[in-house]
Parts: structure tokens; sequence; C-alpha cells
């Protein structure tokens, strides 16, 4: 039979968690696999990360329409995969109607997140069943699939992010003092780290507005920093946020960063992994922050999986409210440097324990899932 093909379809590769597992997938994928990466449009963030010869094939749309299907499907009839595995829920939405005209023999969805928009939402009971399998990253985003668009629990699988702890590792001495120079910190200065596209989901407004509430109040030591780091998604919540920010006592403790390529640099220049997300499916950030050693506030949408024992190793928060949040932002200070590093500590432990079994279990997870499929459709050799 050859190698089995594998077509990947994903709007593109900006920066995001979907796109980085996509490109860890493709590159760790045993030989008897032929990846196929097809993208909208080449916007490609990481692309030093691009895995050698992919992608394949631009659409050249950067919104799906009639004319973006019929090219999908005339791609997927001239590769000829054994398999189409889909990122993202608008990617997913076509790739099945796509699949169908092409007569793909295997369909794979995966769905990352939370709060899947209405269009879809109310479609998606029908194309679940266009797929093979669904394939999700988190618990909760299992149970809103199930429960919300009434798909079928057999048809959702859960398997974890790939989570490297070796290469998110906290720092030694040198590695820190090094970082910490690269974003100008001080010895004295406590860094709180919100790593993350600027937009409503990832709810910086909720943080602006929580630490204009301590500065207020005189309650927000001049020592504290806050770094944002990601790109301007959501121009309209940009402008908000740059208008919270210029409120008195915010401008000098509040940074932009826009996105960064080295996000490990960042966690290590970091003293707190600060994300007050409105939703979340398992966040990449969360656990690579909490494996490079950092202490962590999340929101309770951040920490459905329980990537953080609240008052253990971090701290968890209702999501929205700034108020509890900001007492939150308190109770980290006033722990200090050593009572942070311990508590980060911990949480490395736990996010290891949990999410990072052993460094390749996700991409085998999925191979068997590849594996099981075929032999299912008579497909292997």
């Amino acid at each position: 039979m050859g190698k089995i093909k594998v077509f990947y379809f994903i709007p593109n590769l900006e920066q995001g968690g979907p796109e980085k597992q996509v490109m860890k997938l493709i590159r760790g994928l045993p030989d008897r696999f032929e990846p196929v990466l097809c993208l909208y449009h080449d916007h490609v963030f990481y692309r030093d990360e691009l895995p050698p010869g992919q992608p394949r094939h631009i659409l050249g749309y950067p919104r799906m329409n009639l004319a973006g299907l019929d090219k999908l499907t005339r791609i997927l009839e001239q590769e000829r995969p054994h398999i189409l595995h889909s990122y993202r829920d608008k990617a997913n939405f076509w790739a099945r109607l796509a699949a169908r005209r092409a007569r793909v023999p295997i369909v794979i969805s995966s769905c990352r997140n939370r709060f899947m928009q209405v269009r879809y939402l109310a479609l998606e009971r029908y194309l679940s069943e266009r797929a093979d399998l669904i394939l999700t990253n988190s618990e909760s985003v299992k149970e809103e699939l199930v429960s919300w668009a009434r798909v079928r629990p057999g048809k959702v699988q859960v398997i974890y992010n790939i989570l490297d702890t070796d290469f998110y590792r906290p720092p030694d001495p040198e590695e820190r003092r090094q970082a910490r120079a690269a974003w100008e910190l001080g010895d004295d200065q406590v860094a709180f780290l919100l790593p993350g596209r600027i937009g409503l989901q990832k709810h910086q407004l909720g943080l602006l507005w929580s630490l204009a509430s301590l500065a207020r109040r005189g309650r927000l030591p001049a020592q504290a920093v806050f770094l944002l780091a990601g790109r301007r998604r959501d121009l309209t919540t940009a402008r908000l946020v740059d208008w919270l920010r210029a409120r008195p006592g915010l401008a000098e403790r509040v940074r932009f960063l826009d996105a960064q390529k080295d996000i490990r640099a960042l966690y290590w220049a970091a003293d707190v992994l600060i994300m007050p997300s409105l939703y979340e499916g398992l966040s990449n950030a969360a656990l690579e922050g909490c494996a490079a050693g950092l202490p962590a506030i999340l929101s309770r949408a951040t920490n459905l999986d329980q990537t953080i024992v609240d008052g253990e190793t971090g701290f968890e928060v209702p999501t929205f409210w700034p108020g509890p949040l900001a007492s939150a932002i308190e109770r980290m200070l006033a722990l200090g440097p050593e009572a942070r590093r311990e508590m980060g500590a911990r949480g490395r432990v736990h996010v290891a324990a949990r999410f990072a079994r052993t460094p390749t279990q996700p991409i085998d997870e999925t191979v068997a899932v590849y594996d099981r499929l075929l032999a299912e459709k008579g497909l292997r050799p």
C-alpha cells in the first residue's frame, strides 16, 4: 500500500495553540505516514517550525467559500489521502463537505476550544456523523460537544496536548538573568505574564480593570509589572485595552510585547503566569508556563481540566469577575519570591504528572487512532 497519506487542513499557521500542535504532530509522525498540509492562506508565524516541504497546498482564500470548497475537493481528489484530519471549527465544516465529495475514506475533526460559533454549533450534530471521529484536547470541550451540540459521546475522544517538559523547564540562574535582562526587568520587579492574542476571549480587559481598581485604592505595588504578549487580533478590544491602560497608575506597569516566537524566554523572565480567559479548551500557554515553573492565576474557565491545584500550585478565580482577580494578584504578591518559586515547582510536578506522562504520548495516541480507523476500514496492508 505504500505510505499512509494524512491530509491536514487548517485555516492558517498564525500564532496559536492548535497551529503549533499540528506542526508538532506532523514532525512526530512515524516514517510510514506521509503528511500533506493545506492552508486557506499563507499566514505562517512560526515559519522556522514548519516541517520540510510544508504546506504543500495553499488554497489562496482568506475566507472559505464555495469556490474554495471546489478547489479543496480537487486537491483531495488529486492527493487521494487515506485520512483527512482538520483543525478548527471553520476548517472542520468545509473539510467534511469536501471529504464527502472527494470520497476520502477516513475523516477526523479536531475541536480544541469551547464556545463554538452558533452557526457551526447548529450543524455539528449533523456534520459529526460525516466524520469518523472528533478529537479534542479537553474534557470540557467534549462535554460541550455532547451536551450543547448533541454529538454522540462515542464520536469524541480526548487526547491531551503535546507538552515537552524537557523544553519547557525552569531556567537556571544564568538563563533567568539573561531573560530578565532582555525584557529590562529589575531584580525587585515581579513580572506577571499574560500570553495570548489581544481579544475578548483572553480577557485582558478584565485584568486591566482589576489593576485599575487596585491602583485607585493605592494597593498596586510599584514593583508589579504586567507583560501582555500576543498579536492584536480584535481591534475593538485592543482599543478598549489601550484606553484602560491609560488610566492613572497603569501605563508604567503594563507592557504590550506583541506576538513572541521565543515564548519560553518570557516564561523564564516572568514570576507569575496570569490567564483570566473567558473560555478555553486546554490552554497550551497554561501548561507550558506551569511546566516552566511559574505559579499561575487562572480563571475557572482556563482551569476546567485542573491545570493547577487551587492554593497549592496557583490560584483559581471565578471567570469574568475583576474583584476576585485583583484579590488573587494581591495574594500572589504577598507570598514573596521563595514561596512563589515553591508554588511553581509544585505546579511543574503537577502538570508533568497529569498531562505529560511520556514525551510522545499525544502523538502515539493520535497514531493509534489512525491505525484503528485504518484497520476498521480495511486499509491496512
